[in-house]
């Protein structure tokens, strides 16, 4: 297995999760059946996927020294994923994430506060990135992702855009992003049209030789200028959806670090995300490789 030393940047919070029969309508009130602390983000649960599988992962991010920071550092250490102590700055209250999770369909609605820490610190990120093959980005801290994400271009290391929402210097990092990951809402938001092979097209023109385009139940795409390919969705029971882009974008470059064809590349990263989604959570409901392989196998 080709294995890199991974470098990621971005969002890190901590997520209240309440799980709900179904999401409560404008100014009512209603009981959660369940209520869990978990730490969220894209990158970093995209980064505790991938040490999993065996690689070196260092996360850059913002987080204060209160208790939900203590919460952070003490799961970034189990799992194995290294951080700069520069991320943890004194006097900030650490991002938080309300969470709900609607048990009939698995669905999630979220409200995040990220840290207002001053975002100087990360730029150290720049300064080691000769370490590593990979940079994994969500586009936050704007300004810091493009600068970071030009100087990995220049060393040559592969840059890995997980989107999500549109950012405030989104169109200039994708310049510098070798393979993106975008929800399909990404597009509406983006593009003000959610048309799945203009938008994909769009995207590669911006500088990405990869593209993927994700869809829920209705499955994902892979595209390159020469190709595309479409996965559809695998047949799983959706618990909770919660990190399910996070999983495929982690899964990605995974798969995209052993060099698979594009089809294969695309299986693997729905697999993983569709297993995810089978059980509640960013750290227990990750899948193993073994259990990502079984999946491939029973659906083909």
């Amino acid at each position: 297995m080709a294995s890199q030393k991974i470098f990621g940047l971005g969002t890190i919070v901590v997520d209240h999760q309440l799980f709900v029969d179904q999401f409560p309508v404008v100014d009512t009130k209603i009981e959660a059946n369940e209520s869990r602390l978990q730490v969220g983000g894209p990158v970093p649960t995209a980064l505790v996927f991938l040490s999993r599988l065996g690689h070196d992962c260092t996360f850059t991010g913002l987080w204060g020294d209160d208790h939900f920071g203590v919460i952070i550092e003490e799961d970034l250490d189990r799992e194995q994923v290294n951080f700069f102590p520069a991320s943890q700055q004194p006097g900030t209250e650490t991002g938080t994430a309300h969470v709900w999770v609607e048990q009939s369909t698995g669905s999630r609605t979220i409200v995040c506060r990220r840290t207002s820490a001053d975002i100087e610190p990360l730029q150290e990120l720049a300064t080691h990135l000769s370490q590593a093959g990979v940079l994994h980005l969500d586009g936050w801290p704007a300004e810091i992702a493009v600068t970071v994400a030009q100087s990995a271009k220049a060393k040559g290391l592969t840059v890995f855009l997980d989107t999500g929402s549109p950012k405030g210097r989104t169109t200039d990092l994708l310049q510098f992003v070798d393979v993106v990951n975008a929800p399909r809402r990404f597009l509406t938001q983006y593009f003000q049209n959610d048309d799945i092979e203009r938008g994909a097209k769009r995207l590669l023109e911006a500088g990405p030789k990869t593209v993927t385009i994700t869809d829920g139940n209705q499955g994902a795409w892979l595209f390159t200028q020469e190709e595309t390919h479409y996965q559809p969705a695998f047949s799983v029971v959706n618990t909770d959806s919660t990190g399910a882009g996070d999983i495929f974008s982690g899964a990605l470059i995974h798969a995209v670090l052993q060099a698979w064809a594009p089809e294969q590349i695309l299986e693997f990263a729905s697999a993983a995300a569709a297993l995810k989604c089978q059980q509640q959570g960013n750290r227990e409901a990750l899948p193993t490789l073994v259990q990502i392989e079984q999946l491939i196998a029973s659906s083909r």
